[in-house]
């Protein structure tokens, strides 16, 4: 008897007793060979009370149960496979293979009524393809090994059902891992699996149904995909988590025109579109990937969490930042979530001691390199991206116009080699951008520099703020955005070199409006406060030092104030310097406010200097006008002067007449000189004291009566000039 016989017919006995047979691994190969064919024949034959339970058998022939229904537990530990086993359409009962090496598994539309088992060492030289599987249990892949032949696939598990989990902690897949629509009734455990399939796709879990958590952790070892991971139009019912995870993939997405007047240039490392979760999805604590990180239209049900993670090619970066201050056409995508809907809160910012506090560590922060696209985006809680470092140099690093933030979205202490972009955001409460630096503007084809901060037609619950230590090299667009109570700009910087406006907050609605800057913080460009309407405004030297000027027409407030305070002098100074060309607007606003405060000396103050201005800029007649009107009735404003100038003038003419007595004009008239009446009835036009045309004027006294009767004029028509301004603008 050969010792192949002695060994099948071994193994004949064990299985019809049902218990294990083992061979021990030291003896002879073949002396532990079996035929797969008796293999077959018996779980097709056998008992019914019969198990296949071998222990390190060398089974050689093919061993194939295509479309058998096998009653018997199959269970092979550490054993050899000359040919890939066929369960293709089988119905066992279970099947256990841990530690087995195979060149591959046929299992296509198999239906196993207990777990699946193929962990342990597992190790498969070719596909193991079990496309339609049924399993009703859990598919245990823990340790398993699996190597696509030739780069093709490693797993084949297309729209394989599963009622309980999937286990694959720690397991190694060279090729494809296929579980494109499988539905698992449990978890699914990636954790410290290593997938590598360069250049294609690594994971390819497109429009999976997973009804409890996707892990893809650190847990047995930190997961790593050398090729994409595609899970678009997922299901989970509970949480995704990669946190620890590091993806790279090499596989260009074609280019997409989505940015104005530039392509999307991504290579996808995870593709999670259209994903659905009921949970959370935590892409944080050491979640590394090179390429872009696709979550456009995804749904989530609890918070996104992007702390601590790296997303991005830092290499494509670094050739933007080799053309500094030129036109950038190709944007490189690290986060691409536009319509992304997150039911709880967006969390980017550093963690300190395993829990967020204040505004974190930055070091443990997010960190992009590339395009941040939230378009469309809407977090119902808050998002804070405090301390996140954003790089794209020359782009629109942070891309999110319409995103709506129900909550508060943090940018503190943010900082960005870019620009940002929040064109018709809308957020629930506050916009904190307070200590940001951002730099490395988008430019423009003219060369000209886009604002660093751009949330034109933004509309902004509570706060907006660009304090303590804010920094825009590019500026900041704020225009026709709503603010629902303040908006603080206090010691920002604005501006830098290229940029013509440090400021734009044309047609801005706000409460409470702080631009107090100093003046070693002077905005670099133009500052444009047309019609911005502010309840109040706190201003600084610094403002009106803008190097580009500011823009005030139609900047309607109901109260100004000053830190450290200034006169009434000073502001029109302010006024004056940045106002070249007269424009009566502000000047009306400003004696607004002081009348409205009961100021009314201020407000006067205020109305002469517009009066001087506007009479200053027309011609000769008109400065002299200006000029008669200023200092004899102060525009209108000053009546008093007008008295005393007919005064001063009255005194003057009765002093001169009381010395020089005039004949009289008439013989037949009886006239009684009275100096005193002469000099008024001369001065005062129309009124007659019953003096005026009795005597005959000679010499010097007829050009003092004459001068007299001319300052009369002036004087009533100035008088009344300004007293019909005046009444008007009562």
């Amino acid at each position: 008897m050969t010792a192949e016989q002695t060994a099948e017919d071994a193994v004949r006995a064990a299985f019809a007793a049902g218990r294990p047979l083992r061979f021990d691994p030291r003896t002879p190969k073949k002396e532990r060979t079996v035929r797969g064919e008796l293999l077959s024949s018996l779980l097709t034959d056998g008992s019914r009370n019969a198990a296949l339970r071998l222990v390190g058998a060398n089974v050689v022939g093919p061993f194939a149960v295509e479309g058998a229904r096998v009653d018997h537990v199959i269970d092979f530990l550490g054993c050899t496979f000359e040919r890939p086993p066929d369960f293709r359409m089988a119905h066992l009962v279970g099947l256990r293979m841990r530690g087995c090496k195979v060149p591959g598994l046929w299992g296509r539309n198999l239906r196993v009524g207990s777990d699946l088992v193929l962990e342990a060492g597992f190790t498969s030289d070719g596909v193991v393809d079990l496309t339609d599987a049924s399993v009703d249990g859990t598919f245990r892949l823990a340790g398993a090994v699996l190597r696509g032949t030739g780069g093709d696939h490693a797993l084949l598990a297309a729209r394989i059902r599963l009622s309980g989990s999937l286990q694959a902690i720690a397991l190694r897949a060279g090729g494809e891992v296929r579980l494109r629509g499988a539905n698992v009734g449990g978890n699914v455990h990636l954790g410290g699996a290593r997938l590598l399939n360069a250049g294609q796709n690594a994971l390819d879990a497109t429009g999976v149904t997973i009804a409890g958590n996707l892990f893809c952790d650190a847990e047995g070892g930190r997961f790593t995909a050398e090729g994409r991971i595609l899970l678009d139009g997922a299901r989970v019912g509970g949480s995704v988590v990669f946190s620890g995870a590091r993806l790279h993939a090499s596989v260009a997405d074609r280019p997409v025109l989505v940015i104005p007047r530039g392509t999307a240039d991504e290579a996808a490392a995870l593709v999670a579109d259209r994903m659905r979760v009921d949970g959370n999805v935590e892409l944080d604590d050491g979640f590394t990937s090179s390429g872009t990180v696709r979550l456009p239209n995804a749904d989530i049900g609890g918070y996104l969490r992007l702390s601590g993670a790296v997303i991005g090619r830092r290499d494509v970066v670094e050739e933007l930042a080799d053309h500094t201050g030129e036109v950038v056409h190709r944007i490189p995508v690290a986060l691409h979530a536009d319509g992304i809907q997150v039911r709880g809160d967006l969390e980017a910012r550093g963690a300190v001691n395993g829990a967020f506090q204040s505004g974190g560590e930055r070091d443990s922060a997010l960190r992009a390199y590339g395009q941040v696209r939230l378009v469309d985006a809407h977090v119902r809680g808050s998002a804070s991206l405090s301390g996140v470092q954003l790089h794209g140099p020359g782009i629109d690093v942070l891309f999110a116009d319409r995103l709506r933030v129900g909550g508060t979205l943090f940018l503190r202490d943010l900082r960005a080699q870019g620009s940002l972009r929040l064109q018709n955001a809308a957020i629930g409460s506050t916009l904190d951008c307070s200590g940001a630096s951002l730099t490395s503007p988008r430019r423009r084809p003219d060369g000209t520099v886009k604002p660093s901060l751009d949330a034109r037609v933004a509309t902004i619950g509570k706060d907006f703020l660009c304090s303590h230590g804010f920094t825009a090299a590019g500026g900041v667009r704020i225009r026709l955005a709503e603010v629902g109570k303040m908006a603080t700009f206090a010691g920002a910087q604005l501006g830098g070199p290229g940029s013509d406006i440090a400021l734009n907050a044309y047609g801005l609605t706000v409460s409470q409006l702080v631009l107090r800057m100093s003046e070693d913080r002077i905005p670099v460009g133009r500052v444009v406060l047309t019609r911005v309407s502010a309840a109040t405004v706190t201003d600084g030297p610094g403002l009106w030092a803008a190097t580009g000027g500011v823009d005030v027409e139609d900047f309607t407030f109901s109260a100004i104030s000053s830190t450290p305070h200034v006169d009434v002098r000073t502001r029109l100074r302010w006024l004056r310097e940045v106002q070249p060309d007269f424009a009566p607007g502000p000047y009306e606003q400003l004696a607004a406010v002081y009348r409205d405060g009961g100021e009314e000396e201020l407000a006067q103050l205020v109305q002469l200097e517009k009066q001087h201005r506007r009479y200053s800029e027309l011609g000769v007649a008109g400065r002299v006008w200006g000029f008669l009107q200023r200092w004899t009735v102060g525009y209108g404003y000053r009546p008093w002067l007008a008295i005393a100038w007919l005064t001063a003038f009255w005194l003057f003419g009765s002093v001169w007449f009381l010395g020089h007595e005039m004949p009289k004009l008439n013989d037949d008239e009886s006239p009684s000189w009275n100096a005193w009446l002469l000099s008024m009835d001369l001065l005062i036009p129309i009124v007659d004291l019953g003096q005026d045309g009795k005597w005959r004027f000679g010499g010097a006294s007829q050009w003092i009566s004459s001068t007299l009767i001319a300052v009369g004029w002036i004087l009533a028509s100035t008088a009344a000039a300004g007293a019909a301004r005046v009444l008007k603008r009562v």
